[in-house]
Order: structure tokens, then C-alpha cells, then sequence
């Protein structure tokens, strides 16, 4: 039984009806799969389910596209925050349509990617077609990781900075103020109505339900946000990975990743390591063996498999061409097109 399964039948969440009995992969994600969690972190849930065939295929149900009544599209199931009280857990679950989830491995998202490899003791629910793909994940694997392994560390290096928190800590800092306090209890603190604006405009950006995130604990103690900053690194040693070996395993780097996130490393060590392996990198993108686009003939051929081996026979809903009969057809074709219009052949301006 699933994840969203038990938490549907202990009315914890409501998802779409047909979640219960078609999720074929479910994962737990974030700081767990990478081996560097703490007994805070939350359980983040990834998967992909196969809703009814005439969602998939809306046709079967006589929708043309583009005219009338639309059917009503299934991409995903998203849900943050879903507190557990019974097992003090807390979980964000996404569970996305075969189709998009398929769609974004191919595109080497890397949280998709990340997902088809974590480790067996990882993965809470998993079918015959969930055991299928995840049998076939380097299939997916390309030197189009780079692009988007890099783009994804950019992102977290912007994070990790989080310029708003940090000048509003420095603030607090300048002006001895706890940055714990209340929005209310900055109208009481004997400052200017100037600085005390200042502040409440960057509370309100920095600031949660009006309490402290834990962004901005971890970026008072060390000086930037050591989870983001993790996943700096993660990110780089997974592409390396991917590039060298068409393989990952994602618990490699865990014991690097636990002292980054401890906060043994600086923000200067962590720029510097971002650079000088970026360097690296670009030689090896260059090198790499892998593919430079994914085998969409070779993903679409597994993701029919999947959706035959959830709904049998496939016949009445697309149309695969016989590579012999695309053959002969050619050749007839050809062949008409001889006999109903002789070939021309210009030689030197004549025509024979």
C-alpha cells in the first residue's frame, strides 16, 4: 500500500479518486534519500501514478482537441505540509501523471532523475511497472544533465545567499535586536520611524506565519543556509557521476554532504568548490560518451510498455507503424510515382 493510500484512508488528505489503486512508484525524497538527514527533516514524497486510459487518451472518449468541451487534464497530485500526528511525521507529496513524470526524467530534471535512483530501502511502493522503469533509468540519463544539474546549482548558490535574510539578521545585529521578535513588538523597540519601517519591510519577505524559518536560524548561525548549500555540492558530484559513469548513486558524496551541512565548510569554500568543479565539468561534458539527446524512440517504446502492461492492449488507442509496411509502402509509392511520370535526368542543360 502506498504512502498516499494510508494517508487517504486515515483522511488525512483527499486526493483524486483515482490515486488509490494506480500509483505505481513512490519514493521518499529530499535529505533521507541523499543520506544526510537529521530527525528534523520532513519526508518528501515523489511517484507517478496512471490515471484512466480515457485521461491519457482522450479521444476514446470522442474529445477532439481544440473543440468544445475539454476533458479534464490529471498532470499531478501536490500536497505540502500534511502533519501525521500518530507517527509524528510530516510530509510534501507529489505524485505526478506517468506521461509529465516520464516527460521530465527525458528532460533531466534532476529531482526526477534523482528519484528513479535512490536507494532500494528508499522506495515505499513500487508495481511490476514501477520496477520497470526504474530497471530501465539510465535509459534516460544524457549530457542534457549538465545544462540542467548547473542550472539547478545556480539556483541554490542564490538561495543559499538569501540576500534578504541575511541583511535583515545583519540589522538585528546593528541595532542589538533579537530577530525572534514579533512584528508588533518593532513598533515598541526606540528607533526612528524610519529604521523601524525598514525592519517591517523586511520582516514581512523573511518572515513565515509570523515566526522564524529555519532558513534564517541557519543563516544567523553560519552565515548562509548550509541546506541549500548542500545541495550545491550534491548536484555538482551527481552530474560528474552521470557524465563519467551513464550511472548515479546518490548516497556517494552523504559523508561530504553531512559536514556541509553541519556547517564545517564556509560560503567562500562552497563558492570556491562551485567554480573550480564547473571548470572540470565542461571538460567532461565534452568527453562524455552519453548521448547529447535523449532516445525518444527508446523512452516512448518503455512508456507504451508501461501503459500496456496497466491497461493490456493498446490497439484501439494508437497506431504504431509496421516497419515492413512502411517499407513496402515506400517502395509503392516509388514505384507509382515511376510509372506515372518518367525520371528526369539533366546532363549538361539536357534533359534525357
Amino acid at each position: 500500500m502506498s504512502i498516499v493510500d494510508k494517508l487517504t484512508s486515515r483522511g488525512l488528505i483527499t486526493p483524486p479518486s483515482h490515486l488509490k489503486t494506480n500509483i505505481h512508484f513512490e519514493v521518499m525524497m529530499g535529505s533521507i534519500a541523499y543520506g544526510c538527514s537529521n530527525d528534523a527533516s520532513d519526508c518528501d514524497v515523489y511517484g507517478f501514478s496512471i490515471p484512466p486510459k480515457d485521461v491519457i487518451f482522450p479521444h476514446l472518449s470522442g474529445y477532439i482537441i481544440g473543440f468544445g468541451r475539454q476533458p479534464k487534464k490529471f498532470e499531478q497530485y501536490q500536497q505540502h505540509h500534511i502533519k501525521d500526528e500518530t507517527f509524528n511525521k510530516e510530509y510534501d507529496i507529489t505524485i505526478y501523471n506517468i506521461i509529465k513524470y516520464f516527460q521530465l526524467v527525458m528532460n533531466n530534471n534532476p529531482n526526477m532523475i534523482d528519484s528513479l535512483f535512490v536507494p532500494r530501502r528508499c522506495i515505499l511502493h513500487s508495481t511490476q511497472v514501477g520496477e520497470h522503469v526504474r530497471e530501465n533509468r539510465r535509459l534516460f540519463l544524457t549530457k542534457r544533465s549538465w545544462h540542467t544539474f548547473k542550472g539547478y546549482a545556480y539556483s541554490q548558490l542564490n538561495k543559499a545567499k538569501n540576500k534578504n535574510v541575511h541583511h535583515f539578521i545583519e540589522l538585528c545585529k546593528t541595532y542589538n535586536i533579537d530577530y525572534h521578535m514579533s512584528i508588533e513588538d518593532f513598533d515598541e523597540i526606540p528607533y526612528s520611524n524610519d529604521v523601524v519601517q525598514k525592519f517591517k519591510s523586511l520582516y514581512a519577505k523573511v518572515y513565515q506565519s509570523g515566526k522564524p524559518t529555519k532558513r534564517m536560524d541557519a543563516i544567523a548561525k553560519h552565515g548562509y543556509d548550509v541546506k541549500f548549500a548542500y545541495h550545491i555540492v550534491r548536484l555538482l558530484n551527481e552530474v560528474e557521476q552521470i557524465l563519467v559513469e551513464g550511472d548515479l548513486d546518490i548516497q556517494r558524496n552523504r559523508e561530504q554532504l553531512k559536514s556541509i551541512r553541519r556547517g564545517d565548510w564556509t560560503l567562500e569554500q562552497i563558492e570556491k568548490y562551485f567554480e573550480e568543479k564547473e571548470l572540470e565539468l565542461e571538460k567532461l561534458y565534452t568527453s562524455s560518451t552519453l548521448r547529447h539527446s535523449p532516445d525518444e524512440e527508446g523512452i516512448k517504446k518503455l512508456l507504451i510498455e508501461c501503459l500496456e502492461m496497466h491497461y493490456g492492449s493498446l490497439d484501439k488507442c494508437i497506431v504504431q507503424q509496421d516497419e515492413a509496411l512502411t517499407t513496402l509502402r515506400a517502395i509503392q509509392h516509388l514505384t507509382d510515382k515511376t510509372l506515372n511520370k518518367p525520371s528526369e535526368f539533366k546532363i549538361i542543360g539536357k534533359t534525357y
